[in-house]
């Protein structure tokens, strides 16, 4: 027997490894998002605007979610807490997040709880987690990529490195950090030997020039539903210069590639790939983001992520009409196609504009912990979804290198963009910083 300090430890600990029940019979969905950033932020948000969403859950969310989500300290990969909060918290929804959620195989776990689920299986989702694979099904679909070579090692890729400029990937996961334009050699073997690069195998591709897009598109076996366009900005400095990181901001509606387009080049660069994995018994269902360019050949395309973008959801997502929820569940269950049929999707008219306030070191080490200044001032029309925040008592504090992306609704582009950025100048904490050319070459839009 436990000596009796031991007792009410022991209790409290094990009531901490129990999930928060649910009552039965509240009308709507329960849902839960899976991941803490600004993208899950997004998720929720348009969630918590559904007329079919009771409630939501995130796991684990961050400070700001806290607002209209209820969020949970718990791993997304302890699959039996996981398991023990669906069926405590009745959820009949899940949505995954992150890049390394989905390379983990939470969507198969997730299906496994006979829920409606949101996010591909491990094999499917390796569009993302292995760009020899992304490239191989690219080749045996059709789909317009630049020409490419993989290999095992970071020396065998320097070995056959030529003179002139090349972009090194990282075949796996990197954070948005393992791609490097590099403009000769030498910045070729200095890619080759950083931190985001030099583990695991390497694909070395030809560079293309062209003007660059976002296209995100609902995915259910071969049903291909695109969402709005947008445009991003990878590049931490001003005019794009500068090593890539998870995104500085983003825009939509985007110039060079209008919402009337979507659906079409969805259909040309997404479609087949879906197709492809259906026939290897592996189909897909969830959301696949396609990073496009416009060459003089026309559109090809530069990679896929295995989920909804960050930071393109953050603009794309509140242009989506009608109720997110009951799309989500539609996608979830395997009837998008009947879904849409009865309800087309559509676009709302206004225009986004999100701008990622950093922490000092971004994309490096970023220093954290600093408290957050102004997040009650925004202007109107603008809103911070947070990305890498938490609670410290009465305090919200930095806890990452994207901390807030601070969007701005408008009638246009220009107008979005302004709001953004007054809101960007409202908020602030000791190093922040942020790109004041965001979405400059979209104001006409």
């Amino acid at each position: 027997m436990l000596p009796g300090d031991r007792i009410p430890r022991t209790i409290l600990e094990h009531r901490r490894q129990r999930s928060p029940g649910r009552a039965p019979g509240a009308p709507g969905l329960h849902t839960l998002v899976l991941g803490g950033g600004g993208r899950e932020y997004a998720i929720a948000w348009a969630l918590a605007r559904s007329n079919s969403v009771a409630t939501i859950d995130v796991i684990p969310g961050n400070a700001g979610m806290a607002i209209f989500a209820r969020t949970l300290d718990m791993d997304p990969t302890d699959i039996g807490r996981l398991d023990q909060h669906i069926a405590a918290s009745r959820i009949d929804l899940a949505i995954v997040g992150p890049d390394e959620l989905v390379a983990r195989g939470l969507g198969d776990a997730l299906r496994r709880t006979a829920i409606a689920v949101v996010g591909p299986s491990k094999e499917a989702g390796r569009i993302e987690w292995s760009k020899t694979f992304a490239k191989e099904l690219m080749a045996e679909a059709g789909v317009p990529t630049a020409t490419w070579r993989a290999f095992p090692d970071a020396a065998s890729a320097a070995a056959a490195l030529g003179d002139g400029p090349v972009v090194v990937k990282a075949d796996g996961l990197a954070g948005g950090k393992g791609v490097v334009v590099a403009r000769d050699r030498d910045e070729a073997r200095s890619a080759l030997g950083s931190a985001s690069i030099s583990h695991g195998s390497v694909v070395l591709e030809e560079v293309l020039a062209g003007e660059e897009a976002s296209l995100q598109a609902l995915v259910d076996g071969e049903t291909v539903v695109a969402l709005p366009p947008a445009r991003d900005h990878k590049r931490v400095g001003q005019g794009d210069t500068g090593p890539n990181t998870g995104g500085m901001g983003a825009y939509s509606p985007a110039e060079v590639l209008p919402d009337d387009q979507a659906q079409g080049l969805a259909d040309r660069l997404i479609a087949p790939v879906a197709h492809a994995l259906a026939r290897r018994g592996t189909p897909y269902r969830g959301v696949i983001y396609a990073g496009l360019i416009r060459t003089s050949d026309g559109w090809k395309v530069l990679e896929y992520n295995a989920r909804f973008g960050d930071p393109e959801a953050e603009v794309t997502l509140p242009r989506i009409e009608g109720d997110f929820g009951a799309l989500m569940l539609a996608l979830g269950e395997g009837r998008l196609a009947a879904y849409v049929a009865e309800r087309p999707l559509r676009f709302s008219s206004r225009a986004y504009v999100s701008v990622a306030l950093c922490s000092a070191g971004y994309p490096g080490k970023p220093e954290t912990g600093a408290a957050i200044e102004g997040l009650e001032h925004l202007p109107e029309g603008a809103w911070a979804f947070h990305a890498a925040t938490k609670r410290v008592g009465t305090r919200t504090v930095t806890s990452g290198g994207r901390v807030i992306h601070v969007v701005g609704g408008g009638d246009t582009v220009a107008d979005a963009r302004r709001v953004a950025y007054m809101g960007a100048e409202k908020i602030s904490w000791p190093g922040r910083f942020y790109r004041s050319d965001i979405a400059a070459q979209g104001v006409a839009v």
